[in-house]
């Protein structure tokens, strides 16, 4: 999954304003209808962040009861989720590294490739953040022990939203991550710009 490139006129994508910056983002709700790049990540990412609550929603019918009421799971699953959970949140911060573009790049193709490493960053936190529910369900599975799921989601979940939502706090922060090494990522110019035409 790559993220629309800023293009000149082919009707795929409009071209980075450089230059635009966090000031320019007219917030969450309302970059939903602005069509821009962000406006869409913003509408997949709500799509997305759906899903582990159906999960949740219908993990009765998923998970057996066991049908001994003082029946628990094995103290080690309850343990393994929290060591899962912080193990993920600790790689999920991490990401993306800094970019390392070549001298002389022009300031689209920077915007480009920035695009790309913040839509790879956010789909890599949100896959760290649902593996930590995925592991409660197959242990809940295992064990049939539903309680276990819902540490998992309980867990996850929360870092999901955190990590996950392109809010302007985790574009700056990544935006951060980005120019760590003192390139300048035009990231918002890029998020900013005309996404490509719903079909």
């Amino acid at each position: 999954m790559h993220p629309p490139k800023p293009t000149d006129g082919d009707g795929q994508g409009g071209e980075p304003v450089l230059g635009a910056a966090s000031a320019n983002d007219p917030g969450y709700r309302a970059s939903l209808t602005s069509g821009t790049v962000l406006g869409q990540m913003r509408s997949m990412v709500l799509v997305l962040v759906v899903a582990p609550v159906l999960i949740l929603a219908i993990s009765p019918l998923i998970v057996r009861d066991s049908g001994d009421r003082f029946a628990a799971g094995p103290l080690w699953a309850y343990l393994l989720l929290p060591v899962v959970a912080v193990a993920t949140t600790l790689i999920a911060i991490r990401v993306p590294g800094p970019l390392r573009p070549g001298p002389g790049t022009p300031a689209p193709e920077v915007a480009r490739a920035a695009l790309m490493q913040f839509r790879q960053s956010l789909l890599l936190r949100f896959a760290l953040s649902e593996a930590v529910i995925l592991v409660g369900l197959l242990l809940a599975l295992i064990e049939q022990d539903e309680p276990l799921f819902v540490l998992g989601f309980v867990l996850g979940y929360p870092a999901l939203i955190r990590l996950t939502l392109p809010t302007r706090g985790n574009v700056e922060r990544i935006r951060r991550r980005l120019e760590a090494k003192g390139a300048e990522s035009h990231l918002w110019a890029a998020l900013l710009a005309p996404g490509p035409p719903k079909r």
